[in-house]
């Protein structure tokens, strides 16, 4: 396929994130049970003190992009602790339009899961409601979304359910360092989904044998200022089976060792090198990821603009997320996926808040 050089295989996940004040870093094949951050306070008299600062500093958010052929929808639960956010996105591939149900609110009135067997990411605020269900030992994953009328904006219901067992999906796992005592930890799945979407009296589908989800669940003890460069995409492929991709840049230490970057084939996940962006046109222009050693050359082209700007000058949050088509290819260890006609999202991030 390539000469190039991969990080080492995933491997089984720790019964624990945090064990003994420490970080398991690594990157695992499986959901890890007990997702505890705060631990990594350690214990004494001021470990109080120490779990408080460490909880207002992790950015925290469980999200997913999910869609058939025509609409490629992304929703989050997230958690900056200094502001929260509500949000579900739809993008009509083809007409290049999007549809936006979101709201800002106050952090402590969403609640983030930290874990994935039993418990749920949500909140209600100002006419929107979101619940992301997590039953990853029982292969599902569900988002429900219902925004009510409001003057001239539109209603909103969307209802999916992914199936991410061990014959339908393949879960990304990490624990990567930003340091000794910080990490990232995600957790990433691309599968199959049946669901349904209703804009006003719409219904937009979704065709359940063309149908994704990608999850995402997220917690990170970033520097300041957070800054990252990501791209994502997925489909059914010509059989049916789900494939996709995930590159990222970003501020962890020893990338060729830690890195999130991957392409998925139904079942089967396959880790890739480190990459870098480049925008010779800007956010709005090609966006280009590639690595050094030929294994990764995957252009994105926005089509559809959407910014998250805060605070004068853009100082306190700079964030660009366009929706586009992808063209290139990946090559794996042992496989290669054609991202040729594929469409997903993108962020340029730089975060202060």
């Amino acid at each position: 396929m390539t000469t190039a050089t991969f990080p080492p295989a995933a491997t089984a996940p720790p019964a624990a994130l945090v064990t003994d004040g420490r970080y398991a870093f690594g990157t695992y094949d499986g959901p890890i049970a007990r997702i505890n951050p705060l631990d990594a306070a350690g214990s004494g008299l001021l470990s109080g003190a120490r779990r408080i600062a460490r909880d207002f500093g992790l950015k925290e958010w469980e999200a997913f992009q999910l869609g058939d052929d025509d609409h490629f929808v992304l929703g989050a639960v997230y958690n900056a602790k200094s502001l929260g956010l509500l949000q579900v996105l739809v993008v009509d591939k083809h007409a290049a339009t999007i549809a936006r149900f979101e709201t800002r609110l106050p952090s402590p009135m969403l609640s983030v899961a930290r874990g994935l067997s039993g418990t749920s990411s949500h909140g209600d605020f100002a006419g929107l409601r979101i619940a992301i269900g997590n039953e990853i030992d029982d292969g599902l994953v569900t988002v429900d979304a219902v925004r009510d009328a409001r003057g001239d904006a539109p209603s909103m219901a969307l209802h999916a359910t992914g199936v991410c067992d061990d014959d339908e999906a393949a879960h990304l796992v990490i624990v990567h360092p930003f340091s000794d005592t910080d990490a990232l930890y995600s957790h990433k799945a691309m599968m199959p989904m049946h669901g349904s979407l209703v804009i006003d009296d719409e219904r937009i589908g979704f065709d359940d044998d063309r149908g994704f989800l990608i999850l995402d669940d997220h917690h990170g003890d970033y520097p300041r200022p957070m800054r990252y460069d990501w791209i994502t995409a997925a489909r059914r492929g010509d059989t049916g089976v789900v494939e996709g991709f995930n590159l990222t840049d970003n501020q962890i230490r020893d990338p060729a060792t830690y890195n999130e970057n991957a392409i998925w084939m139904g079942d089967t996940l396959h880790r890739l090198p480190p990459v870098t962006f480049t925008r010779p046109d800007g956010p709005w222009g090609p966006w280009h990821a590639r690595d050094d050693q030929g294994a990764v050359d995957v252009t994105f082209t926005p089509t559809v603009r959407s910014t998250m700007h805060v605070g004068p000058m853009k100082a306190l949050a700079e964030y660009y997320a366009p929706y586009g088509w992808f063209s290139g290819v990946i090559h794996g260890r042992d496989a290669t996926l054609s991202v040729d006609g594929m469409f997903g999202v993108g962020e340029q991030k730089r975060i202060t808040i």
